[in-house]
């Protein structure tokens, strides 16, 4: 017989499960879970709504009490092992209570819906919409994408490794990403200028600071701990660190989906569409 818990009981303890789910970054594999059958997922969204909601957003990118976990990359690096042992066992010393009681079909159904809103596809192959190689030049260009993300070791320092980003996940959803990127955190992604008392003048993102010292990061990857007792001007640009891309066109925006694609899936699971097949 299927224990349940009541809602009341959820509600309680729902927001405190981005307490662990933030805990790791895994390396990313392919969803197993995710790609079950649909018909859990009706049931697992009503159970999210009615007890993950208030704290994580109808859509799980965040509430008041409870951080995003729908596209965030740590979490959606997680395999569905992980989400499933986190929700069934919980941590105590996180504050995560446990939720096996609710059964492993339950629990299943709660990682495959956490899977749907992070953008995940259930599908074995992928169209690629547009050409993988033009999308590389694209990425690696001085001025766009590599000066802040890698791929594979190639490109920059200050944003996530988008080396796994694409896997698992729909043509919109990438696309969207690119054009559309996530809310900015303020400040923190916008670049600080950095001027000392001894005539050292730096350029980066902040990435720590207290009373005392200004870690800041470089485009070459370093670290800088600058005493703040040390620092004559701050300057802080009123540009995000991150362009917007909406100005790309959509053939550009379809080589740079699929370049992502291509390289976070394997080759067995993706299909090249040459453009020249005419399926777009």
């Amino acid at each position: 017989m299927q224990t349940t818990l009541t809602a009341a009981t959820f509600r309680k303890h729902a927001c405190e499960v981005a307490a662990l789910i933030a805990l790791a970054l895994l390396p990313a594999v392919p969803s197993a879970i995710a790609q079950r059958s649909q018909k859990t997922v009706p049931k697992a969204s009503v159970l999210f709504a009615q007890n993950c909601s208030a704290c994580h957003g109808s859509d799980g990118r965040g509430g008041e009490r409870a951080p995003n976990i729908a596209t965030r990359q740590d979490v959606v690096s997680m395999p569905d092992a992980r989400l499933r042992a986190i929700i069934s066992d919980g941590i105590p010393s996180a504050g995560m209570p446990a939720f096996g009681v609710l059964g492993e079909k339950p629990v299943d159904s709660l990682v495959a819906y956490l899977r749907v809103l992070q953008g995940m596809t259930s599908g074995a192959q992928t169209r690629l919409p547009g050409d993988p190689k033009a999308g590389e030049v694209l990425f690696l260009a001085g001025a766009s994408c590599a000066r802040c993300h890698s791929v594979k070791g190639r490109g920059g320092f200050m944003a996530s490794d988008l080396s796994t980003f694409a896997r698992g996940r729909s043509v919109a959803f990438v696309e969207n990403a690119i054009a559309h990127p996530p809310a900015r955190a303020g400040d923190k992604d916008h670049a600080v200028t950095v001027e000392t008392d001894g005539g050292l003048r730096l350029t980066g993102l902040v990435r720590a600071q207290n009373n005392f010292t200004l870690t800041l990061q470089t485009e070459d990857g370093k670290f800088h701990n600058i005493p703040c007792d040390m620092i004559r001007r701050q300057t802080i640009s009123p540009h995000p660190y991150m362009p917007d891309y909406q100005n790309l066109s959509k053939e550009q925006l379809d080589n740079l989906a699929s370049y992502l694609l291509q390289e976070a899936a394997s080759p067995a699971t993706i299909r090249v569409i040459a453009s020249t097949e005419g399926s777009r």
